[in-house]
């Protein structure tokens, strides 16, 4: 029996141990709480010593009048125009390439020639092979090209150069259609 005593004493006296412990550190916590919580007494302010300023000397105030600016923009570029131009100012916006504005005059093959009462219309190949259909006033070629009359055998275009001394000319140029060699018969 004094074995179970022994044990039982001696876990009493671990945990009477770890009791000691925790009592101890919960005081100490408590004090502190305690300690903190304390009402701190204001300290009595004094009054700050009133300086004295001196009063501002006023000097004497002279006005002085500025004349008015006034801007004059007659014979003055306008300040908001860029320096420079990227457009000229008459030439006109340029409109989007047919696909036949792509090839020259002479590289288009006439096809062939439709005649519909009161309008004739072409019919024109590329070299590429892809055949279109043209009326009066389609832009055709590189020089600015214009259809301006379709015959029943050609198709005239009227293109626009320049020659040798800077001069706009005008040329009129004819696509035929091709004469079949004697040997293509059908």
């Amino acid at each position: 029996m004094e074995l179970n005593s022994l044990k039982i004493s001696g876990q009493w006296s671990v945990v009477s141990g770890q009791w000691l412990r925790l009592t101890t550190v919960t005081c100490l916590l408590l004090l502190t709480f305690i300690a903190g919580c304390k009402k701190e007494e204001a300290a009595p302010t004094q009054a700050a010593p009133v300086k004295q300023v001196a009063k501002p000397v006023q000097a004497a105030v002279t006005t002085v009048k500025k004349e008015e600016y006034a801007y004059d923009a007659a014979g003055k570029r306008d300040p908001f125009k860029p320096f420079i131009e990227l457009e000229k100012k008459g030439a006109p916006a340029k409109v989007p390439l047919s696909p036949l504005q792509a090839y020259d005059v002479n590289e288009l093959r006439l096809v062939g020639i439709i005649l519909l009462p009161g309008k004739r219309v072409a019919m024109i190949e590329d070299p590429a092979g892809k055949g279109y259909n043209v009326t009066v006033g389609v832009l055709i070629g590189k020089n600015d090209g214009k259809v301006v009359e379709i015959l029943k055998d050609e198709v005239i275009v009227e293109e626009k150069l320049v020659d040798e001394t800077g001069q706009p000319k005008t040329r009129k140029v004819s696509i035929t259609i091709p004469k079949e060699k004697e040997g293509e018969g059908k």
